[in-house]
């Protein structure tokens, strides 16, 4: 047993604890606690404000006091452009979708500022109508003055947190670059692509590519907040110079506003921070990749395997489970180190989940082998005198009450001392296992427990069995040792033997472990009397 217990934990055991973090994986199971994971090294990370971060500037609660409500006239989206004619790049993000009803003339004011600055970007993004998924861009004359596109969609997850984005996306095929990726692309002088057609095919989807996560952290906001209104009426045009600039709505009860792990999820955070953020990490390579399905899969199983395969030989050990847990802090540990250093989401709580379920298995086996090696006598693998003992005083009190039989086979093999002195105690040995064997194949019923009692002397409690039935079945069993011919120059048939006796009755009252025994042994000892090698019947 323990060796069989020994190959499964060596072998099998890491195997099946893999599939099961693979399946942990696909199935989900561990994603909320992924996200806390990866929420919590968030919040270990500090940001710190470079000379070249973005600067925000914010329709903000301050501004709609100074200036009315919103919306606000185009002309003065227009001046704002103007001022920002020495920036790098601009991100308006700001939804001007529908044209202004009453006259072209505000609309072709902010197309025509658009068209001087040269470098703004505008967003583009889906939106659902009835069970239809559309393209919402700015309207032509204003998408048409753009420098570029870029799409302002971010992924939520299941718990409904934003955590990560794609760099590229669109409607039937992935034409758009994220917005800050855009607003990146203007920035470090590349070529404008071709403006994509107006995608329109019922039933479409909006597809994504290039996932990152979103780089959130603690400390200083990676970005320069500036009011709208003190953009436009006290900034000079020198303090936008080779500076990227967002523009986007802040304030409460206006614009898009999303759940993230560092915002108030009372109130969220908007979407034009949640793109100053990507962009900062864009612009200083410190954005986070996390592991695609196939390479969560594949490192998943590998650490698995590999550390409970290096971990298998503890299961004898009594720190078999504090063994697993420090391993699963230093999976932890590791995953943490990945995501600060590397900037790569390995998510770790699959692979932690399941070396914890088998250091809980291998703690289990631990019992069960220390159990097994309690009970058990060592050299014949047959149930020890202690546990007999426990079990036959158990028995008895339980076919008392229910009125039933209990039998009780005693044997010994004979003249066993003759045999070790010719043959050596490791052929003596030899000769206990086999007559364990023949016991064990003899006695396979229910509640039958055969037991090694000491030395050369065995014993079978047979619950249930009358005095014909335990006789039969020790019979048997002497037949089939004989029928072995072990040899045994030793004994007159020249072949190993054994004498039984056998009590069995429905227990009295006054019956006892002690008793029964003694009855056994006596019906024994006039079996060794009569010439050995038969089986004999106790007088009562």
């Amino acid at each position: 047993m323990p060796s069989l217990i020994t190959r499964q934990s060596k072998l099998l055991l890491p195997l099946l604890t893999g599939l099961a973090g693979l399946l942990l994986v696909l199935t989900g199971v561990t994603q909320r606690l992924d996200y806390w994971f990866y929420d919590a090294a968030l919040s270990h990370h500090t940001l710190q404000r470079a000379a070249d971060d973005p600067i925000l500037i914010e329709v903000d609660n301050h501004s709609l006091a100074e200036m009315g409500s919103w919306p606000w006239p185009r002309e003065l989206h227009a001046r704002l452009i103007d001022q920002l004619q020495y920036a790098k790049a601009v991100g308006l993000d700001i939804v001007l979708a529908e044209s202004v009803m009453a006259s072209s003339r505000p609309d072709q004011s902010l197309a025509t500022a658009m068209q001087r600055n040269g470098k703004v970007v505008s967003p583009v993004f889906p939106e659902s109508s009835g069970n239809t998924l559309t393209e919402t861009r700015p309207i032509p004359l204003l998408a048409a003055a753009s420098n570029r596109l870029g799409h302002t969609d971010f992924e939520r997850d299941g718990d409904g947190v934003i955590r990560r984005v794609y760099l590229q996306a669109g409607l039937g095929s992935p034409d758009f670059p994220a917005f800050a990726q855009a607003i990146l692309d203007v920035a470090q002088g590349r070529p404008a692509p071709a403006l994509p057609a107006l995608f329109e095919s019922p039933g479409a989807s909006w597809v994504r590519q290039q996932e990152v996560m979103l780089p959130f952290g603690k400390g200083e906001e990676p970005f320069q907040r500036m009011s709208y209104i003190d953009a436009l009426a006290s900034a000079s045009k020198e303090e936008f110079r080779d500076r990227i600039v967002l523009i986007g709505v802040t304030a409460t009860g206006l614009g898009d506003m999303h759940s993230t792990p560092v915002s108030d999820n009372a109130s969220g955070m908007p979407g034009v921070v949640i793109n100053a953020y990507l962009l900062h990490g864009l612009l200083h390579g410190d954005s986070i990749q996390p592991l695609s399905l196939p390479q969560q899969l594949g490192l998943t199983l590998l650490l698995i395997v590999l550390l409970d395969y290096l971990l298998s030989p503890w299961w004898r050990r009594r720190g078999v489970m504090p063994a697993y847990a420090v391993t699963a802090l230093l999976l932890a540990a590791g995953s943490l180190m990945l995501l600060s250093w590397g900037r790569i989401w390995f998510a770790p709580a699959s692979a932690i989940l399941a070396l914890l379920l088998s250091g809980f298995c291998r703690f289990i086996l631990r019992q069960a082998s220390l159990q097994t090696l309690a009970t058990t006598d060592g050299l014949t693998q047959l149930a020890n005198r202690r546990h007999f003992d426990e079990v036959f005083a158990l028995s008895l009190e339980r076919q008392r009450h229910a009125s039933q039989p209990l039998a009780f086979v005693l044997l010994d093999i004979d003249h066993f001392k003759l045999y070790n002195d010719q043959y050596g105690h490791y052929a003596g040995d030899v000769v206990l296992k086999r007559v364990a064997h023949v016991l064990r194949e003899s006695f396979q019923r229910k509640g039958e427990l055969p037991a090694r009692l000491g030395g050369e002397e065995f014993g079978v409690l047979m619950p249930g069995s009358t005095m014909q039935d335990a006789l039969e079945a020790a019979e048997g069993f002497r037949q089939h040792l004989e029928s072995l011919d072990l040899p045994h120059d030793g004994s007159p048939l020249h072949k190993v033997t054994c004498s039984i006796g056998v009590a069995a009755r429905i227990p009295q009252p006054d019956d006892t472990y002690q008793r029964i025994y003694e009855d056994a042994d006596g019906a024994l000892y006039i079996a060794k009397r009569s010439g050995r090698n038969i089986v004999s019947p106790a007088s009562r």
